[in-house]
C-alpha cells in the first residue's frame, strides 16, 4: 500500500482519501489510518515548497568536498550552513556532497569559498546548475511574470512549508479567509507553480533502499540522455550542469543488484562518455522550507500590474 500512496501523492501532494484508497486498493479508514501511522513515525510528511524565483534563489551548484580522512565535522559544518539545500556523507573520491541554493552568483563564490576553509577540507569542486530538469521540488518553469500575491497567500504558504495536507477549514482559520476561498488561493499558487505539495520519505527508515549519485560527461547537448533520464521512475533528481560533468542525477532503488542494473542501463548508452558514481551514506540535511518574503518586501518587488479578480 505503501509505494501506492507515495506515488499518488507526488502526482497530487493533497489528493483526497477516498481517492487514494481508490488508487491503492483499500479502504479509506484503513488509508487515513496508514497515513496517520506514517506521519507518526516519521516515515513520512507531506510538505509545500515554494518556488525558487519566489524566495530569490537563483544560483545553484552542487559541491563535491575531499576531506583529509572521513570528517563528519565537514559534513555538519557545511549542513548548519543556511544556503545548504542537501548534504551528505559520500562513498568514492569525496567524501561529503552538497547542494546550495543563493540568491546571486557573487554569494554562491563567498559561500564555496567559505566551506574551502573549513579545517579538514582539502579539495571543493563545483558544478553550476544550467536548470533542473526533474525534482521533487524544483519548477520545470518561471513564474508567470504578471504573478501577484499578498499577506494572506504568504500566510497559506507559511502553513503548508509545515504541512502540506493541513485542511482547508484549519487553514481558514489562522489566515482570515473562508475554507471556499483558501481552497481557491491554494489551487492557484499550486497551478502557477508558487508551490509544489509532494510527500517527503525518511531516508531513515528501514526500507529506505540505496540513493546514488551520477555525474555523466554526454556527447553533444545530451538531449536524448536527459530526456530518458527524466523519464525513469528511479530517477529522483536531474540536473544540467556546467563544470566537469554535463548531468548530475540522483537514483534511487530498494537494493544493491537494482542499483547496479539501473547504473548499467544508463552508463552503457552510446551518447554517454563517461559516467562517475558515489553512493549516499548519511544524508546530514535534506531541506525543503525556505524564509518566505515579509509582505513588505513583497509589496515593494512586486510589479503594480494587479491579478484578474478570481480569487478571493
Amino acid at each position: 500500500m505503501d509505494d501506492s500512496l507515495v506515488a499518488a501523492l507526488r502526482t497530487d501532494g493533497r489528493m483526497s482519501v477516498a481517492d487514494l484508497a481508490k488508487r491503492a486498493g483499500a479502504s479509506r479508514s484503513a488509508v487515513s489510518a496508514r497515513l496517520e501511522q506514517l506521519k507518526a513515525d516519521g516515515s513520512l510528511s507531506v510538505v509545500a515548497a515554494v518556488h525558487p524565483e519566489f524566495l530569490g534563489l537563483t544560483a545553484y551548484a552542487h559541491l563535491a568536498i575531499r576531506t583529509s580522512g572521513r570528517s563528519q565535522a565537514t559534513t555538519e559544518a557545511i549542513a548548519a550552513m543556511p544556503a545548504a539545500a542537501f548534504v551528505s556523507a559520500v562513498s568514492g573520491e569525496y567524501q561529503t556532497v552538497a547542494e546550495l541554493r543563493l540568491p546571486d552568483s557573487p554569494e554562491l563564490y563567498r559561500t564555496v569559498a567559505d566551506i574551502r576553509g573549513l579545517p579538514e577540507v582539502e579539495q571543493v569542486n563545483t558544478l553550476v546548475y544550467v536548470d533542473v530538469v526533474k525534482g521533487l521540488f524544483m519548477p520545470g518553469r518561471p513564474l508567470p511574470p504578471w504573478l501577484r500575491l499578498d499577506d494572506r497567500d504568504l500566510a497559506i504558504m507559511l502553513r503548508l512549508q509545515a504541512d502540506g495536507r493541513e485542511s482547508y477549514a484549519s487553514i481558514a482559520e489562522h489566515v482570515g479567509l473562508s475554507p471556499s476561498a483558501t481552497r481557491t488561493r491554494v489551487r492557484f499558487l499550486v497551478e502557477h507553480d508558487v508551490i509544489r505539495i509532494a510527500p517527503v520519505l525518511s531516508r531513515a527508515r528501514p526500507d529506505a533502499g540505496l540513493v546514488c549519485g551520477i555525474g555523466l560527461n554526454v556527447r553533444g547537448a545530451g538531449d536524448s540522455v536527459t530526456a530518458t533520464l527524466a523519464a525513469r521512475d528511479d530517477t529522483e533528481f536531474l540536473a544540467r550542469t556546467i563544470g566537469r560533468f554535463d548531468v548530475v542525477a540522483t537514483i534511487a532503488a530498494q537494493s544493491a543488484r537494482a542499483l547496479d542494473r539501473a547504473l548499467e542501463e544508463i552508463s552503457g548508452r552510446p551518447d554517454v562518455v563517461t559516467a562517475e558514481t558515489w553512493v549516499h551514506l548519511r544524508i546530514a540535511k535534506e531541506r525543503y522550507e525556505w524564509p518566505l518574503p515579509t509582505a513588505e518586501e513583497l509589496a515593494r518587488r512586486q510589479r503594480p500590474a494587479g491579478l484578474s479578480g478570481s480569487r478571493s
